[in-house]
């Protein structure tokens, strides 16, 4: 009986060593991040000023709601969502996105 449990912890511990642990470099990860927000940043200043984009107030209250940012926060996620999405789709998703994200 006892062999066999050493058998089994024998396997056990095959199977888990086998998981190789992976380095983080916090200075790659921080590159890439800075790269991804500013594509993002050049991406929002490209759209046409000229572009009037109109924001639904139920949008803006479920964002205003699910992430405690103000309404003039909200607002501006929509109109950089929209402008990302194109239009016909709702810019809700985009703006939550990129909302958590940044």
């Amino acid at each position: 009986m006892a062999h066999e449990a050493e058998n089994e912890a024998k396997q056990l511990d095959s199977v888990t060593d086998r998981h190789q642990e992976k380095d983080f470099d916090e200075s790659l990860a921080k590159e890439a991040m800075s790269a991804l927000s500013s594509a993002a940043d050049s991406k929002a200043g490209e759209s046409d000023s000229n572009t009037v984009v109109k924001v639904s107030k139920e949008d803006v209250a479920v964002i205003v709601k699910e992430l405690e940012v103000t309404d003039d926060e909200a607002k501006a996620a929509l109109r950089a969502a929209a402008a990302e999405v194109g239009e016909g789709k709702s810019p809700v998703a985009a703006a939550l996105r990129s909302l958590v994200v940044s």
